[in-house]
Order: structure tokens, then C-alpha cells, then sequence
């Protein structure tokens, strides 16, 4: 057993791809070992990565391969003998194919017949040599889009080559690429210690890299990162915000952190803080400090990549370069109110939003019209929502959007608020586009609710009206996010709003060529219930109690939630296999009935004891039943049902349903029908698997 350690130094390599490109470089190894059968301590494995090196280590791995025997299968014997036994030359061809007599092969019998063999005694390779070609096979298959050339060299990668370390405990093994001959030595921090060192073996190398300021284990570096960012800040009474993308961008930039509080101006603080907040964070790379009641201080934390002897100069320097950023938001923000946010519709028209459905302002009209689907059940003001519809996209033609699109929405509200607009039309506009995430919040009020929701159904009926649904993997109009975001509002706000009915509004407002309004209803349909049901699968629900909701195709996905508790709990009920069992039993027999079936049931036709029982039962329940449906009190309504089990299985063990005397037929259908009618108000449950 030997621990393998590889490094690939190279100039600072991209930051957001820093940790996928070890990651990868890792795992291809790892496949290559997996197919050459050579084993390793994976729990103890791992890679790493630093803005200049791509590394990892292989604990205990094998010296070697293990020897094999390999069989090599010739001809069939009739074939490779004539009738005196003599070798044909199918048989003295596959012995020179192997390097031994025809006396030499063996023989082997199987049900197809029998054949000439040879078993060969194959030598496993050295680790060592292998491992080389393993690297360079990982390497070829990582994903970089745009590799670069460096000096007069013919090969390429994502940032020039300078060194290379590649050792089997203490030794060098051999390895030519890039122009570089693998050795031990390594490099420092690019200022501290610039020079080479010497790894004593593949286990020091983490604690030599240390001692020479590079902290080499991304994962420690960043705890590191994080820690220093909250202390400094803390410092000074404040709280930085560690938004772990931007914690992962810092930590691939650094390979010996150090974290220092800079400030700025107070007066910026009159410009919205979003604005400031992704200026430091999306261009400068800098954590915003926040007060105790959590608004912007004028502070932040900037991480240094070197420990200096005179820190005020540092600091210096990240607030110099931070001053010019903040001082362009703030020029954005008294420039676009010079405009009054309404006359930039007029700009909409012209920004086309998809060429078929037309521009952004096209789409803002739509949007308008959706949300009136919406009036009369949430009570929503005409004039709002018309407001709405003007104004909603306006910020996408300021200039501080065009500088920081990652705002659009919420400097609309903004402007919105700052030209004296109706407080709900100004929150509407700022979350527009809520929730953006799986553990975003929705928007807080109705308004609000039915602005985003319309603006996702826009686009999400619009995308899919003219055939560019989402593919595999590809999903570049964001759909899955659209519908998974209409469902969170829908079920968190339990409004109650008949999600096909939503569907075909929107769908109403589009009328181009070639569009196919009930094709794209059904795909739409399917593609919302798709979501939601992918949704629960991945918060661990069973897949058979999201399918037996799903079959009802229900209309208000407010009480979703509702059904799928009742449903689990249900599952577990000891009447439950009985029940499901009969559900599916009658839906068959209903399936299979040619005649009209009656509404009501005749008392006169009910002749045995169990379906006089049977009928009693239903009506006793049924009244309860339907109340606690109604009420949306799902595990209560199962509760009622289960007092049915008994009847029902007396029924089908004493009453033949498919009497010959038409009338006690017809009547014994209706009976079903009515309890068939009961068992699907909430789900199919014969849907559910239950063992008995």
C-alpha cells in the first residue's frame, strides 16, 4: 500500500470553476483506477484546490494491479480439425495468435459445442506506471470551454502550466506533460515564499504547504474564510452576510486569507442598499456589514490575499477601488428618477420579449389581462392591477438595472416608491419575481401573489406555446422554476384559484400562427403536475400517495398539501388494504359496465341482507362525508370511510353484481357508483400500495 499525491501548479486559475476542476480532475482518476481494478482508501482520499494548484492524494492505494488469467476462446473444434484429426487453419491460426503449438490449447465445452482455448497469464502493471496515463486521460475530459495556449507550445489548458508534483510516497514517479517533467517540488504563496520547496512525501504535503502560507484544503480554508469575515465584523458590532456563493468565489481567490474591514462614504447609504450590496459583492467581491436591526453600515469585509506589515494600506486599497462602484450606483439612481418610471413603457415595445409572442411591453399587457382572472376571488383593484401592468418591467430600461440586472424588479419598486405610487403596486413590482429559489420566501400579499404568478404563467404558457419546452438537462427560460414557483404561492398562500382555469387564461391571450391552444394546454397541464409531483417525491413523500392525489387532476392546488397528509395516514390505517382493494376492484367492474348506470338507487330492488347493509352504511356516512371534504378536513372525511370496510367486504363475498334481471343489475351498478364516488372525492386510493 502507498499514498499517491499529485499537484499541477498553474497561473491563478478561474475562481468559479476552481473547485469543479479539482473535483473532476479527482474523479476521473478515480474511474480510470475503478477500470483498472486497483484499490484505495476513499473514505480517505480526496482532492484539493487553490487558486494555483490542482491537487489530490490517494491513501493506500495498490502497488499494482493483481495478475489475471485471461481465457482467449478460437474456433469450434469441428472447424479446426479435419476428419483425421489434422490441424486446419483456423486452428493453427489462433495457435500463432497465442505463441504455442496446436498441442498447446485446451479445450472447452459448452452447450454450443465445443472450442479450441488458451488461458493466458496476464501481469499486472505497477500503479506507478499507470498513473501517469490516468492523470493525462482526467485532464483531456475536463470541462473547460475555452483552453489557452502559452509561449511556443502546441498543447493547451485553462491557464498556463509551471510545475508539476507527482509522488508514490517519497518517490518521484515519472511523468512528461505540458513540457514538464514531474518532480517534488512544489511552490509557496506567490509573496510570502515564492520559491520551490521540496515535499518530503505525498503525506507532508498539506502540512508543507502550510508552513509556506498556502492553505492548500479548500474546505478548511473556506471555515477559515468565513470565520474571519464574522469576527472582523463583529468587531465592530456588525454582522457580515455570508452568502456561501459568494464565500465559495472569496475562498478560490485566496490561498492565505486574511480578512480586514474597509468603509465608505455614509452618504452612499441614501442610495437603495441592493444597489450597494451587489456592488460589493458581485463586482468587488466584498462582504456588506449589517447593524443589529439590519441595515447597511457603511463598512465591509474585503478578504487579502497576503499578511501586510502595514494593513492600513490594504484597506486603503480595497476602499479606493470600492468608492468608483458605489459612486455609479448612486449616479444611476438620481438619473433614472430624472425619468418618470411610466413614460419608459413606450421602450418595452420596442425589447422584444420572444419573437412570436411578441415585445416585453406585449407581455406586460398580458400579464394585466391574467391578473383579472384573479379579481373577483382575491379582490383585487382594477386600478391596481392596471397600474401594475405599466410599470411592472419599466426598470429593465434604467440604467442601474443595465449596470446590476440582478436588481431588476426590486429598483422598480424603488422608483416606483420614490414617484409616490401606491405602496401594494410598489411591493407587486419588487417581488415580481419571487420565489426565485426553492427556500425563497413568496410575495406577503395577494396583490403581490397574482403579479408573480401571472408573470410566470406568461411565460411559461408563452415558452411552451411556440415549442420551446424544456429538454433533458436545458431549461434556458427557467420553466421548471416558473411552475415550481406558481405551485409554492398557490399552496404557501392557499389561494384558491382553479390552476386549469389559470392555464387557459393564459393561454387566451396569445393568437400567432401555428398555435395549437389545446395541445399546449395538455403539455402545460402535465408539465405543472410533473413538477409537483417531483416536488414532493424530493421531500420524501411515496411515490404512490402523490399518485393517488394526482389522478383527481385536482384544480386547487391550495389543498394538495391537505390531501397528501390524509392520504399517508391513511395508508396506514389497518381497513386501508380492504378499502383500496375494493376501490380498485369497483372501478374495474365500473369500467367494464356498457349500460348507463341510475343516479339513485331503488330500495324496493335492494333484496340481500348486504347490500341493504352496504346502502345503509353510505347513507350514514355520506352526509359527514362530503361535509368534511367540503371543509378540506381530508383525514377526518378517510376517518368516516373506514366504517365501510366490513359492509363492502360482505357485499362482494354474497352479492353477485352482474345479475341477469336488468333492473337489480342496474341498481347493484348505481350502489357501486355512489361508493366509487366517495373513495375518489379525496384520492384514487387504489392507486396506493398497501400490504395487506
Amino acid at each position: 500500500m502507498s499514498t499517491i499525491l499529485f499537484e499541477l501548479g498553474c497561473e491563478e486559475l478561474p475562481p468559479k470553476a476552481l473547485n469543479n476542476l479539482a473535483k473532476c480532475l479527482y474523479n476521473g482518476v478515480v474511474a480510470e483506477l475503478d477500470k483498472a481494478e486497483i484499490n484505495f482508501d476513499v473514505e480517505n482520499s480526496r482532492y484539493f484546490a487553490s487558486p494555483r494548484r490542482l491537487a489530490f492524494i490517494l491513501k493506500n492505494c495498490d502497488e499494482s494491479q493483481l495478475d489475471k488469467t485471461i481465457q482467449r476462446k478460437g474456433p469450434a473444434v469441428i472447424a479446426a480439425f479435419d476428419e483425421d484429426g489434422n490441424a486446419k487453419p483456423a486452428a493453427l491460426g489462433f495457435a500463432k495468435s497465442v505463441g504455442v503449438d496446436v498441442a498447446d490449447l485446451g479445450r472447452l465445452k459448452t452447450d454450443k459445442g465445443e472450442w479450441l482455448v488458451y488461458d493466458i497469464e496476464e501481469k499486472g502493471k505497477k500503479t506507478s506506471e499507470l498513473m501517469p496515463e490516468f492523470i493525462q486521460t482526467s485532464l483531456k475530459k475536463l470541462p473547460i470551454p475555452k483552453p489557452m495556449r502559452w509561449g511556443n507550445n502546441e498543447f493547451s489548458f485553462i491557464r498556463p502550466v509551471h510545475w508539476m508534483v507527482l509522488l508514490q510516497d517519497e518517490e518521484v514517479i515519472p511523468f512528461n506533460l505540458f513540457a514538464l517533467d514531474a518532480s517534488n517540488k512544489s511552490r509557496g504563496h506567490r509573496f510570502h515564499h515564492p520559491d520551490f520547496i521540496t515535499i518530503k512525501s505525498a503525506e507532508s504535503y498539506v502540512q508543507q504547504l502550510a508552513e509556506v502560507k498556502v492553505a492548500v484544503d479548500q474546505d478548511l480554508r473556506k471555515q477559515d474564510v468565513k470565520a474571519q469575515v464574522l469576527k472582523v465584523a463583529k468587531d465592530i458590532n456588525g454582522i457580515a452576510r455570508t452568502d456561501d456563493s459568494l464565500l465559495e468565489e472569496v475562498n478560490a481567490i485566496v490561498e492565505h486569507p486574511v480578512a480586514v474591514v474597509g468603509s465608505f462614504d455614509e452618504e452612499f447609504l441614501q442610495v437603495p442598499a441592493e444597489a450597494l450590496i451587489s456592488s460589493m459583492q458581485k463586482h468587488q467581491k466584498y462582504f456588506p456589514i449589517f447593524d443589529q436591526d439590519n441595515k447597511l453600515m457603511p463598512n465591509f469585509v474585503a478578504l487579502a490575499n497576503i499578511e501586510s506589515k502595514d494593513v492600513s494600506q490594504v484597506i486603503k486599497g480595497f476602499e479606493k477601488v470600492i468608492r468608483p462602484r458605489l459612486a455609479d450606483a448612486r449616479f444611476f439612481w438620481e438619473q433614472d428618477q430624472k425619468q418618470a418610471l411610466d413614460t419608459r413603457f413606450t421602450m418595452l415595445e420596442k425589447m422584444t420579449f420572444e419573437k412570436q409572442l411578441g415585445s416585453i411591453g406585449d407581455k406586460c399587457n398580458r400579464i394585466g389581462k391574467i391578473m383579472l382572472f384573479f379579481g373577483k376571488e382575491l379582490k383585487l383593484s382594477i386600478n391596481q392591477i392596471q397600474r401594475i401592468a405599466t410599470l411592472l418591467k419599466c426598470d429593465l430600461v434604467t440604467d442601474m438595472v443595465d449596470e446590476f440586472p440582478d436588481l431588476q424588479g426590486i429598483m422598480g419598486g424603488y422608483y416606483a416608491q420614490a414617484q409616490g405610487e401606491d405602496a401594494e403596486v410598489c411591493a407587486a413590482i419588487t417581488t415580481q419575481y419571487k420565489p426565485a429559489s426553492a427556500n425563497d420566501d413568496i410575495p406577503e400579499n395577494p396583490l403581490a401573489q397574482a403579479t408573480a404568478i401571472a408573470d410566470k404563467m406568461d411565460t411559461l404558457c408563452g415558452i411552451f406555446a411556440v415549442g420551446k419546452k424544456p429538454t433533458g438537462n436545458k431549461d434556458p427560460f427557467a420553466l421548471r422554476r416558473a411552475a415550481l414557483g406558481v405551485i409554492k404561492i398557490l399552496q404557501q398562500a392557499q389561494l384558491p384559484i382553479n390552476i386549469y382555469e389559470l392555464i387557459t387564461t393564459s393561454l387566451n391571450q396569445f393568437d400567432f400562427a401555428g398555435f395549437n391552444a389545446e395541445q399546449t394546454k395538455k403539455e402545460v397541464q402535465d408539465f405543472i403536475n410533473q413538477r409537483l409531483k417531483h416536488s414532493y417525491l424530493e421531500q420524501g413523500v411515496s411515490h404512490d400517495v402523490v399518485e393517488a392525489v394526482l389522478a383527481l387532476k385536482p384544480e386547487n392546488l391550495a389543498d394538495f398539501e391537505q390531501r397528501i397528509q390524509a392520504c399517508a395516514e391513511f395508508k396506514q390505517d389497518t381497513y386501508a388494504p380492504t378499502l383500496a382493494s375494493a376501490n380498485k376492484r369497483i372501478s374495474n367492474i365500473l369500467k367494464k359496465a356498457t349500460e348507463e348506470i341510475p343516479e339513485n338507487i331503488v330500495l324496493r330492488l335492494l333484496n340481500l341482507e348486504q347490500e341493504k347493509n352496504l346502502y345503509g352504511a353510505i347513507e350514514a356516512i355520506k352526509r359527514r362525508f362530503l361535509t368534511k371534504v367540503q371543509e378540506g378536513q381530508y383525514t377526518s372525511a378517510f376517518h368516516h370511510l373506514t366504517s365501510l370496510a366490513e359492509p363492502v367486504d360482505n357485499f362482494f363475498d354474497n352479492v353477485m353484481v352482474n345479475s341477469e334481471i336488468e333492473e337489480e343489475r342496474l341498481n347493484r351498478l348505481a350502489i357501486l357508483q355512489q361508493l366509487h364516488n366517495l373513495f375518489m372525492a379525496i384520492a384514487d386510493i387504489s392507486k396506493l400500495e398497501i400490504k395487506d
